[in-house]
């Protein structure tokens, strides 16, 4: 039997808040790209992370998240959305991404 072994995280106030300021950057970064997604028509994730670099010049805060992190965030956006369409093509009622 394998055993996963679980340790509490007790970040300083200091990492604390630089996390949470990581989050709250990454939900702004998705929310921009969904509001673009629902502007211009086919678009692929590979595309559109393409757009980060120049997204990074002309928002600063950007620079202090890692890029693979922000790749991730329009991946993710990419992936709930294949996730939708799937659960509407098996039938179910579903929205729309927020």
């Amino acid at each position: 039997m394998r055993y996963n072994y679980r340790y509490r995280l007790k970040p300083t106030d200091e990492l604390h808040e630089r996390l949470a300021w990581t989050v709250d950057t990454c939900r702004q970064v998705y929310n921009h790209f969904l509001h673009r997604l629902n502007r211009v028509d086919g678009t692929s994730a590979y595309s559109e992370q393409s757009l980060l670099p120049d997204l990074k010049r002309e928002w600063s805060e950007l620079k202090d998240v890692h890029s693979k992190v922000l790749q991730k965030v329009v991946q993710r956006l990419y992936d709930n959305l294949s996730t939708l369409k799937g659960r509407k093509d098996n039938g179910y009622r579903v929205g729309e991404l927020r």
